[in-house]
């Protein structure tokens, strides 16, 4: 196989400290299995001497078989996680089994119970749980359990008595989660130096792709195991750092040229020749990445000859989102009867609350697609179920349901406030008569009561589109909702971008029944799509985030919603925040081997947006290039 010079010189590098800066579509992974061939075929130096480590168990087992393929069948090699790698020397130590490994859903649990324990309550908003779980592994990960640390999820003291009783639950059930796999073979390698004496002595040599990835924890325990031959080879872009709720950051490529660069046979190469894209493309992404202050200074040049046409960037506007999403529909149609397989095209976007919309279209048009990660389905929210119940309460005709209507009025009850108490929503039997009944003599209840009753009577005669604007307004939802987000520290305008999106859904639809029964069939689809996500690429266009994109790459690509508040995320204030959102959106250009299309809407579900700065920094203009003309 044929190398250029920067990928000769890496693949030949024997002893000592070396780090490899590989931009996007550089040929990494030809690099990484060429070099474990060189050391075992060229170097004589055994295979089980050799730790490969990746991020994803999928990876390993890729770049293990890409191995397997060039050495013919010369096994040996550990090819594996991080994870995977310390679990090995625990199991060892302390004799675990997978048994001991936390669930998804025992963390669930056990995070449930120990915030039930702080005091916290929930109302069904899963995402509470997801960040307070984010944010103990990132301090996990950190290895600095800091009593100064402000979370963002909840309250301070909430906060702690939740990590403590999460702890304290682990130990009391025998588990472990991936976190502590880190801290305990730290504990280990502390208090038993002949234990990392011995995984010193097994392995001679050390390679770890995608370096930029890296927690502080994961980069001081493999230093460890390094020491002191220090043949420790990694590959990674700081350029594509995405991954600081888990302890990732560029800081750590850069630390480790400041620990060895004074070895002895020390070597930085950059990997500046990208295969993948083409290079407007590639200039584009230069132009926008370069922004960021704190990087490794790189050229980086397509090794594309020129194919297509010019105009392989398109930056188009549109007045509002459904264009927006009619127009890339229309495109990959377009472009699929060109010959580009649906395969072939990648839709991304910054989180996963904004291809719903975009879902329903391509569905409409018969578009076969694959979901790469847990698309947040608005209808499953919380905000959804809230303005269902109201609408169902309003409807409310079978009195033989036993506790129907008390199961429809439980989670809005005080949504607004109606002052109903705990001990009156205990009732088994409850219903507008009993309220009546158990708030006599409270006239500020009673009062509320009448709103009610005639607030539901009102949404009964309304179309869904009407009725959501009446709870929103005269209902005094809007008010609720803002009172909710301020009280709980969260971000209003996700909460109401989520309602305003549950509105813009009933247009077209004359009866409630008629609406459900659309959400019912999206909701299935979806769920199924979900099923699905973590197959192959199938034959369908891949719908995924700015993270998941990472490791991709596409004829076609498509970013869509490159505006302020998606791209960078509204809650990116610091600079350090800003250059991470402006590296996801570099990986998000640079999975387009072909075609970008950059796309922005003026307006979202009533809401109005400017473009991203991203995309003038990229220095991508509005244009029609006659190649890509409808």
């Amino acid at each position: 196989m044929r190398f250029n010079d920067a990928q000769s010189r890496a693949v030949s590098h024997f002893k000592g400290p070396c780090m490899v800066l590989a931009g996007p579509g550089s040929g990494k992974t030809t690099v990484i299995v060429n070099r474990i061939r060189y050391l075992t075929e060229e170097r004589n130096v055994p295979p089980e001497k050799i730790l490969v480590i990746t991020f994803t168990r999928t990876a390993a087992e890729e770049m293990k078989e890409r191995y397997r393929i060039l050495s013919d069948g010369n096994q040996g090699v550990f090819f594996g996680t991080f994870h995977a790698l310390f679990f090995k020397i625990l199991k060892i130590v302390y004799h675990y089994d997978y048994s001991n490994i936390l669930t998804e859903e025992e963390r669930y649990r056990i995070l449930t119970s120990a915030a039930s324990f702080a005091g916290i309550s929930f109302d069904g908003e899963k995402d509470l749980i997801s960040d307070i779980s984010e944010e103990i592994s990132r301090i996990k990960n950190s290895g600095e359990m800091r009593k100064d640390y402000c979370p963002t999820s909840t309250d301070k003291e909430s906060f702690w008595v939740i990590f403590r009783e999460f702890e304290r639950t682990l130990r009391e059930e025998g588990k472990i989660d991936f976190d502590d796999m880190l801290l305990l073979t730290r504990r280990l390698f502390a208090d038993r130096p002949e234990v990392l004496d011995f995984w010193r002595e097994i392995y001679d040599y050390i390679l770890i792709d995608e370096f930029q990835d890296i927690c502080p924890l994961q980069y001081d325990l493999i230093k460890q195991i390094a020491f002191p031959k220090n043949n420790i080879f990694i590959v990674g872009d700081d350029d594509q750092s995405i991954y600081s709720f888990r302890g990732a950051s560029p800081d750590i490529m850069m630390a480790f040229r400041k620990d060895f660069k004074s070895e002895k046979n020390y070597e930085s190469i950059t990997l500046n020749v990208n295969y993948r894209c083409m290079g407007e493309i590639v200039t584009a992404g230069l132009n926008l990445i370069q922004r960021n202050k704190k990087r490794f200074n790189k050229e980086l040049k397509s090794g594309r000859r020129v194919l297509l046409s010019p105009g392989l960037i398109r930056f188009r506007s549109f007045p509002e989102i459904r264009k927006e999403y009619g127009y890339v529909v229309n495109m990959i149609e377009d472009l699929n009867a060109k010959g580009i397989d649906y395969s072939e095209m990648a839709v991304l976007y910054r989180t996963n609350m904004q291809p719903g919309a975009l879902i329903a279209g391509l569905k409409a048009k018969n578009i076969p697609f694959t979901v790469r990660d847990a698309v947040s389905d608005i209808y499953e929210h919380w905000i959804a179920k809230n303005i269902f119940a109201y609408m169902e309460l309003a409807d409310y005709k079978d009195r033989d349901e036993t506790g129907k209507w008390r199961r429809l009025f439980l989670p809005i009850a005080n949504r607004p406030a109606r002052y109903i108490t705990r001990e009156t929503m205990r009732r088994e039997n409850l219903d507008l008569s009993v309220l009546y009944m158990e708030n006599r003599g409270k006239s500020y209840v009673l009062e509320r009561l009448d709103k009610l009753k005639y607030d539901l009577s009102m949404i009964k005669r309304l179309n869904p589109a009407a009725a959501v604007k009446y709870i929103r307004k005269a209902v005094g939802y809007d008010d609720f909702l803002k009172k909710y987000a301020s009280g709980r520290n969260l971000d209003t305008d996700s909460l109401f971008e989520i309602l305003e999106e549950i509105e813009a859904s009933t247009a077209g639809f004359d009866t409630y029944t008629a609406w459900k029964a659309h959400i019912e069939e999206y909701t299935m689809l979806l769920k199924q799509k979900q099923k699905d996500r973590n197959r192959e690429r199938g034959t369908g266009v891949s719908l995924l985030t700015f993270h998941s994109a990472k490791g991709t790459e596409y004829d076609t690509v498509f970013i869509i919603d490159a505006s302020e508040d998606f791209t960078p995320y509204r809650q990116a204030g610091t600079r350090e925040e800003i250059e991470e959102e402006r590296r996801m959106f570099y990986v998000a250009m640079t999975r387009a081997k072909n075609r970008l299309f950059v796309l922005h809407a003026e307006e979202r579900f009533g809401r109005k947006y400017e473009v991203s700065r991203f995309v003038k920094e990229a220095g991508i203009t509005e244009g029609t290039p006659k190649a890509f003309s409808r």
